[in-house]
């Protein structure tokens, strides 16, 4: 499986756009190569219309003081709407969906900012690359710096059974922990329940009730910002990918 290293931020409707390499309409593209070339693919995207085939077999109740809370059930006042050429995200049908239809990362962002924040959520690969080859992760501590590039952590999973750690500094990102094959990621459309951990110095992603992944914040990065969903498909020839995510705790650890 090959990965890359790009992302995209969605903006929240109230910011003013600001000066970027894409076109007005569209999300600013944060800097970084490819990891590697990208594996191409004839195959087209896979849309799952199927119920979901497997589940965490114990629901995590979430941990620390509970500071915000959404089942999504209605359109959420916490995460941002938004619709461009590259992808979506929104509320709709009781979870918050993110779809990309570029080759950078989608997310949607919170309008709140956080310090030191533990995020429980599951999430579901709806659409994807039928070789399942497509990355879902939450972002703590998103920050913007002053030229607009940001800051902050990704931990995220992919469709295909890995996860990673990674830092975003001036918008590039950076492998704290590189993606890693696990059995305890479930693959293709089955549900995962995310424990993001950004506490301190502290970087912790578990899955499925199993910590898979630690890591050092980096020296002089910041220490709050706000949270995100994101979704990529990392195949350059089916490049759809679609996440939902729902139950969302954010607590203090």
């Amino acid at each position: 499986m090959k990965k890359r290293n790009q992302l995209t931020v969605g903006l929240i409707a109230a910011i003013i756009m600001l000066a970027c390499a894409c076109p007005v309409s569209g999300l600013p593209a944060l800097g970084g190569e490819p990891t590697t070339a990208p594996i191409i693919s004839t195959v087209p995207p896979l849309v799952i219309d199927t119920p979901v085939s497997q589940q965490p077999e114990q629901p995590q109740q979430p941990a620390g003081n509970v500071l915000y809370s959404d089942d999504f059930s209605v359109e959420s006042a916490e995460m941002e709407t938004y619709s461009g050429d590259d992808g979506s995200t929104e509320t709709s049908g009781g979870v918050y969906i993110v779809r990309s239809t570029g080759d950078l990362w989608q997310w949607g962002r919170s309008t709140t900012e956080f310090d030191n924040t533990i995020v429980d959520v599951d999430v579901t690969m709806v659409t994807g690359p039928s070789n399942n080859n497509a990355g879902f992760g939450v972002v703590c501590r998103l920050s913007e710096r002053d030229d607009t590039s940001v800051d902050g952590y990704m931990l995220a999973i992919s469709g295909d059974g890995y996860y990673t750690i990674r830092s975003i500094a001036a918008s590039n990102m950076t492998p704290l922990v590189d993606w890693t094959a696990s059995d305890v990621v479930l693959q293709g459309n089955s549900t995962n329940h995310i424990r993001a951990t950004c506490n301190n110095t502290d970087l912790s992603l578990e899955v499925n009730g199993t910590v898979v992944a630690t890591a050092n914040a980096v020296e002089g990065a910041p220490t709050s910002g706000g949270i995100a969903f994101a979704t990529i498909s990392f195949e350059t020839d089916s490049p759809i990918a679609e996440g939902h995510f729902d139950n969302l705790f954010v607590t203090q650890p």
